[in-house]
């Protein structure tokens, strides 16, 4: 279980410099750069809805006023981006933490080196390695959570196979 964990930490530092996670809230512009007729789109529709604002005697200038202010917030807001941090502690957790960063261990998959090394180190079980193995031939690659799983299960089993022979 301890080489599975330290090959999964060594993976999840890699990706998280890869990608530059590291929690901190960033101004993203890709949104200007990728749709910049939507962009225009949207401030010929602001413009036209000042103009109706401004205009309509039960309006005024106080309304257009709150009116830009709210829409200047919300395109902030929408403008920042956070890259949250991976981390093992993560994996197969589901609380309130899933929707700051997802199920991500479900849709990443460990690098073949990670692999070779878990299915090189002597001290993981065969049955680990066989699984790994099949898991790779059927799907055609691994994510974090079928090792993590592996390896939960793994530490677990002994425990019962314990407590069944105890009983007997």
């Amino acid at each position: 279980m301890d080489v599975i964990k330290n090959v999964l930490n060594s993976e999840i530092d890699r990706i998280n410099r890869q990608e530059g996670r590291d929690g901190r809230v960033r101004i993203n512009v890709e949104f200007f750069v990728n749709h910049p007729w939507l962009c225009l789109a949207m401030l010929v529709g602001y413009i036209a809805v000042g103009v109706v604002m401004y205009v309509s005697p039960y309006m005024g200038i106080g309304w257009f006023i709150g009116f830009t202010a709210f829409l200047v917030f919300m395109s902030a807001m929408l403008l920042l981006e956070i890259k949250p941090v991976y981390r093992y502690e993560d994996i197969g957790v589901l609380d309130l933490r899933v929707c700051y960063n997802g199920e991500w261990y479900f849709s990443r998959e460990l690098s073949a080196e990670a692999v070779q090394q878990i299915l090189s180190a002597e001290s993981v079980s065969s049955w680990v390695k066989n699984r790994i193995e099949s898991i790779v031939r059927n799907k055609g690659f691994v994510d974090f959570y079928d090792v993590y799983d592996l390896a939960r299960l793994e530490h677990q089993q002994p425990a019962s196979m314990n407590a069944v022979q105890l009983a007997h």
